[in-house]
């Protein structure tokens, strides 16, 4: 797990998209604030994993993935009316309003129905399909939670979480270049990550 490639990864992708949002709607405001909180849980991650701390980390990671998601789901499928909830003052009848925000299933879902998407889908989908159920339980505290408790985490868990971490800042990293609004931006980001490989997640 080579921690100092993976915050080396972090600054030379934010080097890259290191330019001003291309608009300042509440929206795109919204959905660059959680991709940058996702890049705060990507940092705990990091932290958690060099300390060997399994189940600290798998929370997190879920919560990385929710809010890249959230992200994506604000510019594209946000209402007006749900941009207004999620970025008012914290207040309780404000975090009242905020729970009728949908689901995570539910932003994806609609996510589905934007073309220019497919490709990030496919990541975020994959990324579910193969996690959620462990990160659940991570959340939790079901039988992952007791397993690794009672027995200890693998090298290969940890590195399993710390690849999925470093993928999913790639797509925050990817969404942040889509708020800059600068032309061959993607191309940028991809480009650097492909020196990467060893902290990415496998390919499939």
């Amino acid at each position: 797990m080579d921690l100092s490639r993976a915050e080396e990864l972090q600054e030379v992708l934010t080097s890259i998209v290191d330019f001003p949002i291309r608009d300042c709607s509440p929206k795109s405001q919204l959905s660059k604030t959680l991709a940058v909180s996702s890049l705060q849980f990507a940092a705990a991650i990091r932290v958690l994993c060099g300390s060997g701390l399994v189940l600290g980390a798998g929370v997190t990671l879920r919560a990385q993935y929710e809010a890249i998601v959230r992200s994506v789901w604000a510019l594209y499928r946000a209402t007006e009316s749900q941009v207004q909830r999620l970025s008012a003052d914290l207040t309780l009848e404000s975090q009242q309003a905020s729970k009728n925000i949908p689901t995570v299933n539910a932003m994806i879902r609609e996510l589905e129905n934007v073309p220019q998407l497919e490709n990030l889908l496919i990541s975020l989908n994959e990324f579910k399909s193969s996690s959620w159920g462990p990160l659940n339980s991570f959340v939790h505290s079901g039988i992952h939670v007791v397993h690794w408790t009672k027995n200890g985490a693998p090298p290969q868990l940890l590195e399993t979480i710390f690849r999925s971490s470093n993928g999913l800042t790639l797509i925050s990293f990817q969404l942040l270049g889509i708020l800059t609004g600068r032309q061959y931006i993607q191309s940028e980001i991809f480009s650097a990550a492909t020196s990467y490989g060893n902290i990415l997640p496998n390919a499939k």
